[in-house]
Parts: structure tokens; sequence; C-alpha cells
């Protein structure tokens, strides 16, 4: 099975640190980047990985060459930057029947990426309250995905939080890539898998594992207190 790791974006909200390197690989304990941890946590089952670079990805390429043990890797480069629905059908030409899709910024747990390849379509999802930070996942009684809500401006005890880590099909690019929103000028892989869920199950899984996301310097701050036991 294939990974798709999506690590082509500036880093904007990390900046100084991602003015001179690519957000993926900031390191979280010495000589251990974030996106190092992302592939740490890749089921057995992945056997090739695509990255998708444009910002440093010179840096990225130099680093992980072009295997990784004995999973090869290809380069894609998102040349517009016009979103994550976009970015995957990049991949499309080289992309078989089953993958992963992650973001090279996060930080999963193998347990919980387990756990979605079962399925055909399938998203992971945290728990998390207060007022959402990102992409609301709405399911029904047989946790199956209805909706992506993009940042409801409301305060939740309980709502789930998409992780950006997904389990699809080449049934994904059948379907156009959806806006973010009416005013954004991205194309939102949640979004276009929630239309796809209009027509086709897809299952949500909740995390068990650590999951981290690192979009601020406070969120690195966090990754590295949550790993310092490693250095």
């Amino acid at each position: 099975m294939q990974a798709v790791i999506l690590a082509a974006g500036k880093g904007t909200r990390i900046r100084p640190l991602s003015n001179e390197n690519p957000k993926p690989l900031l390191e979280i304990i010495p000589g251990v980047s974030i996106m190092d941890k992302t592939i740490e946590a890749l089921p057995k089952e992945i056997d090739e990985l695509v990255f998708v670079v444009n910002y440093h990805q010179e840096k990225i390429r130099a680093k992980y060459g072009d295997k990784i043990g004995e999973r090869k890797i290809n380069y894609v480069v998102h040349e517009k930057l016009d979103g994550t629905a976009k970015a995957l059908w990049q991949c499309a030409p080289i992309l078989k029947d089953d993958f992963l899709v992650l973001c090279g910024d996060d930080i999963y747990s193998q347990k919980d990426l387990e756990k979605i390849i079962r399925h055909p379509l399938a998203l992971l999802a945290a728990e998390k309250s207060g007022v959402p930070s990102g992409g609301q996942v709405m399911v029904d009684e047989q946790q199956k995905l209805t909706k992506i809500v993009d940042y409801p401006e409301v305060k939740l005890n309980k709502y789930l939080f998409n992780t950006g880590a997904y389990k699809l099909t080449r049934l994904f690019f059948e379907f156009k890539p959806v806006l973010i929103n009416k005013k954004s000028r991205e194309f939102g892989l949640p979004q276009t898998l929630a239309k796809i869920a209009e027509s086709h199950e897809v299952i949500v899984e909740k995390t068990e594992g650590i999951y981290l996301q690192v979009n601020t310097l406070e969120d690195l701050e966090r990754a590295k207190e949550a790993f310092k036991n490693e250095s």
C-alpha cells in the first residue's frame, strides 16, 4: 500500500523557524524531525511513499533521497499550493487503488493509522473541546462521515476534529475537488471526502494514541515536551 505525505506548505504560522526549512523538517528532539515521526508511525503494510513537496523541497529530497529502508520514495511537486485536494490530485498518475494520506507536519500513532487502513474509505478524527480550530467532523450513529464544518465559531463541550489522516481509494479521483468554502481559493481534501460520503460509506475512526498538530511555535514546544524522554 502507498502512503502520500503532504509536505508542500510554507509553514507561515511557525515563522521564523520555517524561513530556511520546510516545517516538516523542524526537529522535535535532536536529529528527529516532525516528518520522521510521521514516517515512523506508518503501518507495516505501507511499502511505497509519495512525498508532495514545494517549499524548500530540495531539503526534503536531500534528507530522504529515493528510499527509506525498503520503501521507495516518489516526489510530486505541488506548484500552485491551492489546497490539499488539488495536492492529492497531482499524485493521481502514480497512485494505485488503496493509499493512505497524511500531513507531514502532524504526528500520529501507528495503532490509529492501522485502524483506518482496514476500511476502503476512512478519516481519523480526534475528540476535542472548545472553539474548533479546524474542520469539525460530523458523523451519524454508525460513525459514518456526514459532513465537514469548516471553522465553526462556537464553543463546544465535545467535537470531532479532523486530523488530516485518510485512507482512500482511486474513487477519490472520480469527484471534482471541492472548495473549502465559498470565499476560499483552496480546494479541501476533507470537503471533497464529505462530498464522496453523500454516496459512499466513509468511516470515521477516533484517535486512541498520540496525535499532535504542529502549526505554531507553541505547538512545536508541546511536541518537544511530549517526546523529551526520547532525546
